[in-house]
């Protein structure tokens, strides 16, 4: 399965969304990959994985002078890695003139044989967010509990899945998670509603509280299901992992 963590907002969660449906997955004893593409690397970051001593990256990959199994990171908290680095918003400026520039991506991990691979996305809905939507089975779209302007990248995130149709005949399933969520304040509300206006049959499937553990797990490098697995945020991701089936 492709599991890909995508908004058009930055700051919702994706990063600790991917890396806990990750690592989750690896402590049920799957092989699990975890791909970052985006240029921020916010997810090679978080995992701990040293950015600055990477003899290669997912730029290389991209640029075609290696493949994704040459520049995977085995065994981070369990996690294989296929890391990023800033160079990858070059890398998609010059796959702008390629043919298939779509699919490079899909191409790139089509030969790997693992039983989960997830995809951590730049904040945006450009070419490197696309690739990574094109061999999605499932899109995870985290909305801030916190943040109207979530709620609208939503639905530009579902239109670009929907123009996805002249890549693939299937459109990858799209699932909703409300994050940094509180159950007493208002705007939590206002917006679950502007989702479910959106599209009323697809709810959110999870709410994960805000909590300091997050923080705490990003600034350890240690993500948040190993470093705090009885935290409220942590057994949000669980519920979440097990209506994917990945535990």
């Amino acid at each position: 399965m492709i599991v890909t963590v995508a908004q058009q907002k930055g700051g919702v969660g994706k990063t600790t969304t991917a890396l806990s449906l990750a690592t989750i997955a690896a402590r049920a004893g799957k092989r699990v990959l975890a791909v970052d593409i985006d240029p921020q690397f916010a997810l090679t970051r978080q995992i701990g994985v040293d950015y600055r001593a990477l003899p290669l990256s997912l730029v290389d990959v991209l640029a075609g002078r290696v493949t994704a199994t040459d520049a995977i990171v085995a065994d981070v908290h369990g996690v294989d890695v296929l890391p990023a680095t800033r160079e990858l918003a070059g890398v998609e400026l010059a796959l702008v003139g390629e043919m298939s520039r779509e699919s490079f991506l899909a191409d790139a991990i089509e030969p790997l044989s693992y039983d989960l691979i997830v995809i951590d996305t730049p904040p945006n809905l450009g070419l490197l967010t696309v690739n990574a939507l094109v061999p999605a089975d499932v899109v995870i779209a985290p909305v801030s509990a916190g943040d109207e302007g979530a709620a609208q990248g939503l639905a530009e995130l579902r239109a670009t899945i929907s123009k996805l149709k002249r890549l693939r005949p299937t459109p990858p399933e799209l699932a909703v998670i409300l994050t940094k969520w509180q159950r007493h304040r208002v705007i939590g509300g206002v917006i679950e509603d502007a989702i479910l206006q959106l599209d009323p049959e697809h709810p959110p499937i999870v709410r994960v509280p805000m909590r300091s553990a997050v923080e705490r797990a990003a600034v350890d490098h240690v993500p948040i299901p190993i470093g705090a697995p009885d935290s409220p945020p942590s057994l949000a991701y669980y519920q979440l992992a097990q209506e994917l089936q990945l535990c």
